[in-house]
Parts: C-alpha cells; structure tokens; sequence
C-alpha cells in the first residue's frame, strides 16, 4: 500500500503495469456493419494502450470496427452497456484531428471504436442503470465513505475515473446525487495522517477524515466505512488488534454521535493476497494476528454498535477468488481493477435493494 506516494507522484509510470491479458478480448457475435469512410482520408497517426475507464454511451454515438472507421455499426443496442477504453488513437480524418478510443464491453463480447466526444462518465444523468428492485427507494439518498483505498477507487497504481465501487452503487440504487468520497489511499484506523493527492492535501486516517469532515458527515443519509487492511500490515505501526478494534470503537461512536439518523453499513476488507500468491486470511502479521481476525473482530465490533455488516466473501464470492485474483486485481494482491469495482458495487447495491 506504500507504493501510492510513488505512483502519485509518478502516475505516468502506471502504464507499464499494464499486462497484455487486459487487453487480450476475444470478441464475438459482433452485429453487422457497413462502409463509411473512404480509408485514403483516414490517416492514424498515433496508438497507444491506455489505462480502463469505464463510459457509456452517448445517444446519437458512432462505433467502428476498425480504427480506419471504415465500417460502422449502430450505437442503439449498447446505450445500457458499459464500456471500459482500452487503447487510444489520433487521427486526422479530412485534414481535421480526431481522438478515438477503443472499447469493449463488460462482457467482453463486444469491441468497437468510437470518438472520445461520444462517450461520457458514469456520473452523467444520461447514463441510466438503476436496478428495477431499487424503484425510487433511494432517490435523493447522500452516499458517504471513509475507508481506504479500496473504497477510494484507487487499483494500486492509479485513481479510476469517478468509478469507484461506492460511485457504482450510487448509480446502481439512483440515488442521482454524487458520492461524499472521503476514503484515501494507504488509510488506517489507528493514526491521524494527512496526504497529498497530488498536489491537494487531505486527511487520511479514519480519525482525521472524521475531525475534518464532520459537517459533510452530518448530511450523509447512507455511510460505508471500509478500512483495516493498512493497519493489518506489517511496519503500520497500528500496534495490537485489541488497538486497532478500539481505535475502531471510538472512532465508529463519533460518527454515530455526529449523525445519528444515518444507515451505516461497515464493510469487511476484501480478501487479499501476498506476494507470492498465498491467502492471507491465516497470515499472522508481526503484531501477531492474522487477516483473518482482523476480519472477524470488525465484525463483532459493528454488530454491538448496530451496523450492518456487508462481507463481499458471503454477497459475492465469486468476484475475488484464490484462482481469478490475478485477473480481478490490478496488483494481484489487494487492488481491485476497475471492471471488479464495477462488479462489487452491482453486488452491494443488488444487495441493498433487495
């Protein structure tokens, strides 16, 4: 988790992290196409492999199948897809310069190319997801987070673009309001540090974003707190579990006593992994308790304050797992990748609804 300072600092270092099994689709089923454009006025000037972000679809967009754009297909049947880039391309179509992204679909079955102006975030009103069972439950409803990198949108190398899992429940439960994101990288329980997120100084530690942020804290409707896996490891300096539990404890209260009325979900840190591949939910850390029971006193803590519990292990055991973490995480250890932040946040909002 250390690695965040560098890659702050560094960002552009991050696309040489990338493999090429993120870019390796194997694309199918792709609908009929017809030609529009004349190759000889296409002219590619630049590609490149570009970091996943995930985007809809504009209404009236364009997709090609190749980079050419010599043939294009009707944007219609994807408005409700999601699109993660993964390659980008300048071009000079009639004298005039074009950026195109590649994209493909969640579920891998599509791949197209289209204009960066006909794409748009997810935090667009336009682009509507909202699950059926949510109804209008969760209108106007204020989202707020504490916690670390995780819930921060934050893959180990870099941040997602306004796509962190808590931004998907949002737009899973249409609440049509933004997230109060206050989660940070490297995060613990027990400290009271501030960082830079590049050139932006913030709280960082449960305790200080808590101190800091308790007027925003007061007008949440709905928190999530997800952190502990920074205390858990070695060198923290977050001392014994029965420290961070009551560090935990105490902080917990404070955000209960600030704003009573709101429903606080606690979330168990994911599942994470060494360097050598192995689990380390029985990995006893040097303060000499393991993943584990870090895991499970979090949970005995939240249920005596009255908050629900939410373990991505019980809702969702299919998206982490010892055999795909190297492809649900951008480091293969902890982070997860922005196609598994897309996957969490359905899981949780589907959760919810129901």
């Amino acid at each position: 988790m250390t690695r965040f300072y560098k890659y702050v600092t560094y960002g552009a270092i991050a696309l040489a992290t990338l493999g090429a099994t993120l870019f390796g689709f194997t694309v199918k089923n792709q609908p009929a196409s017809h030609t529009t454009a004349d190759t000889s006025r296409v002219q590619v000037d630049y590609t490149t492999q570009v970091l996943p972000h995930a985007y809809g679809l504009k209404k009236n967009a364009k997709l090609y199948t190749d980079v050419h754009l010599t043939k294009a297909v009707s944007a219609k049947p994807y408005l409700k897809s999601t699109w993660y880039r993964t390659e980008e391309a300048d071009l000079t179509l009639n004298g005039k310069t074009r950026k195109i992204f590649r994209v493909t679909n969640t579920e891998q079955t599509h791949t197209f190319w289209v204009a960066k102006s006909q794409l748009m975030g997810i935090s667009s009103k336009s682009y509507n997801v909202k699950l059926k069972a949510a109804k209008s439950h969760f209108l106007g409803q204020k989202i707020g987070v504490l916690g670390d990198s995780i819930p921060a949108g934050w893959d180990g190398f870099h941040f997602y673009a306004h796509s962190s899992f808590p931004d998907w429940v949002a737009k899973y439960l249409g609440t049509g309001t933004s997230v109060y994101n206050f989660a940070c990288p490297s995060a613990r329980i027990v400290g009271n540090r501030w960082a830079y997120l590049g050139t932006t100084h913030v709280p960082q530690d449960l305790s200080a974003v808590i101190a800091d942020k308790k007027n925003q804290i007061k007008k949440m409707n709905i928190i999530f707190i997800q952190i502990g896996t920074n205390d858990y490891t070695n060198y923290s300096g977050s001392g014994s579990l029965t420290n961070v539990i009551s560090h935990l404890r105490h902080n917990l209260a404070t955000v209960q006593k600030l704003n009573p009325n709101a429903q606080i979900y606690g979330i168990l840190p994911i599942s994470r992994y060494d360097a050598n591949g192995r689990n380390r939910q029985n990995m006893r850390d040097m303060y000499g308790y393991t993943y584990g029971q870090l895991r499970y006193e979090e949970q005995k803590l939240y249920r005596a304050r009255g908050v629900k519990v939410i373990n991505f292990q019980k809702i969702a055991p299919n998206i982490i797992t010892d055999q795909n973490k190297n492809v649900t995480l951008e480091d293969h250890e902890i982070h997860p990748t922005a196609e598994t932040a897309q996957k969490l946040g359905y899981a949780l909002a589907k959760a919810l609804a129901e």
